[in-house]
């Protein structure tokens, strides 16, 4: 089902094809009169877009993020260049409306880890230096495969890997439970924003992991078509009801035997993920609007 507006489907496959994804994305946004701040950590690019008009720094800065690296091999339509796009897009909304709701926008990169300590990842790097400046009034929202479906859902995976961080001495207690709530709030917000609740599902983690091992909150969005959410979210609960499946996570959420469990629980439409067939002609149109309201909702009424 691709029903996306030729323009932005053009665009899209611009930005699949592009050899420098930062700098496609820097002039794009130039060109909506956006000048963003690059941020460099081991020798990883990121972007931070802010927005003229004061910050209330009583209050949280909403700070919407999205990776724009990729592996080599894939287009990497769905994972994750439409939620790049989304938020671009929402950043020219804002600039255009004079004003911001106390939201930034962040562009990642290095998300896409193969191997190698989650220290590498770039959102890790980056809540490191926001650390070391005692910045600590963000609430990091992310957004990784967005293209796709009708529905928001929560990734939960993050939880289970704090869960081990505490069990290990790695994060504090009273943290891992304030990161849990957040989760739990934000599944309230979807429920005010689309009148049903938010499926979890507890495949993937995003850059929300690499900010909350360093003490930050933050939560990974996602959408899917309502129909695999359900299964999904119905197939997850199967898994903690097994004991060797139990069992295999003590072990850790990342070790392979774990992994073998969770790869066929994926839902269909993040099949393609980190393959060559993530291509723009998945992507639905449905989900673009989707978002686009759901943006404009976190920026204004949360």
């Amino acid at each position: 089902m691709n029903d996306l507006p030729p323009e932005l489907k053009h665009d899209l496959t611009a930005f699949t094809k592009s050899s420098n994804r930062f700098e496609y994305i820097r002039q794009w946004l130039k060109r909506c009169g956006i000048e963003g701040k690059k941020i460099e950590t081991q020798g990883l690019r990121h972007l931070l877009v802010r927005f003229n008009g004061p910050y209330d720094q009583q209050k949280k800065v909403k700070t919407l993020v999205a990776h724009y690296d990729k592996l080599p091999f894939t287009p990497a339509a769905n994972d994750n260049s439409a939620a790049v796009f989304q938020l671009m897009c929402h950043a020219g909304r804002l600039a255009a409306g004079g004003r911001h709701g106390n939201t930034q926008i962040l562009f990642t990169d290095g998300e896409e880890i193969i191997d190698g300590p989650l220290s590498k990842q770039g959102s890790y790097q980056l809540a490191t230096i926001f650390k070391n400046y005692g910045i600590s009034n963000c609430q990091f929202y992310v957004f990784d495969m967005c293209g796709i479906g009708d529905c928001l859902v929560l990734g939960g995976a993050s939880s289970i890997v704090l869960e081990q961080a505490m069990r290990e001495g790695r994060i504090k207690e009273i943290f891992y439970h304030e990161a849990i709530n957040e989760l739990a709030i934000c599944a309230q917000l979807i429920k005010s924003f689309q009148g049903r609740k938010a499926d979890w599902i507890y495949a993937l983690f995003s850059d929300d992991l690499g900010f909350l091992l360093n003490g930050y909150p933050a939560v990974f969005f996602s959408t899917l078509p309502s129909q695999e959410a359900a299964v999904a979210h119905q197939d997850w609960k199967k898994v903690f009801n097994s004991q060797s499946a139990m069992d295999s996570l003590k072990r850790g959420y990342l070790n392979s035997e774990f992994q073998n469990i969770m790869r066929p629980l994926l839902p269909k439409s993040w099949q393609t993920m980190h393959t060559i067939h993530d291509t723009v002609d998945k992507l639905e149109k449905r989900a673009f609007v989707l978002m686009e309201e759901f943006l404009n909702f976190i920026s204004f009424q949360v």
